[in-house]
């Protein structure tokens, strides 16, 4: 891979990323479903948990979940009635072959559902891989720098 074809696969990583989060806010599932790779990786641990003050008190910790279908799903089910606002600032994008490559997305959310806000600052650390219909997010862990919870 030249130089000009990793650019333009950094690129077409950045802009699925931003299907990722534009998806998830408007509430577009089917769009969703078309940055995970069929057998993508979504593991979200740490991502209620704060490093300094820990898990929020009534927060259930889940494990990671894996195919497409199922994270959509987990996605749906926690969103479908929440206001969110997703952002994703200057990743780091690394080409490692043809088909695969691995990046670091500083993030920022923010839900507002009917029984808490939530506001969260951290990293999405991801892997990727090209498949015919193009680039697709192989393995996404999202872990925080901080958190705050409050009830309403």
């Amino acid at each position: 891979m030249n130089d000009i074809e990793k650019l333009l696969a950094i690129e077409e990583i950045k802009q699925l990323k931003a299907r990722y989060f534009r998806s998830m806010d408007t509430k577009e599932f089917d769009t969703l479903r078309t940055v995970f790779a069929p057998d993508g990786t979504f593991d979200f641990r740490e991502a209620l948990r704060d490093p300094v003050l820990g898990t929020p008190e009534g927060v259930t910790e889940h494990e990671p979940i894996t195919g497409r279908e199922n994270i959509v799903a987990y996605i749906r089910s926690a969103l479908i009635n929440a206001q969110s606002a997703h952002h994703g600032h200057t990743p780091e994008i690394e080409i490692l072959s043809d088909t695969t490559a691995r990046g670091i997305h500083p993030m920022e959310d923010t839900v507002l559902n009917g029984s808490f806000f939530f506001r969260g600052y951290g990293h999405y650390r991801e892997t990727y891989v090209k498949l015919d219909e193009g680039w697709r997010i192989k393995t996404s862990q999202l872990t925080r720098l901080l958190v705050r919870v409050e009830s309403r």
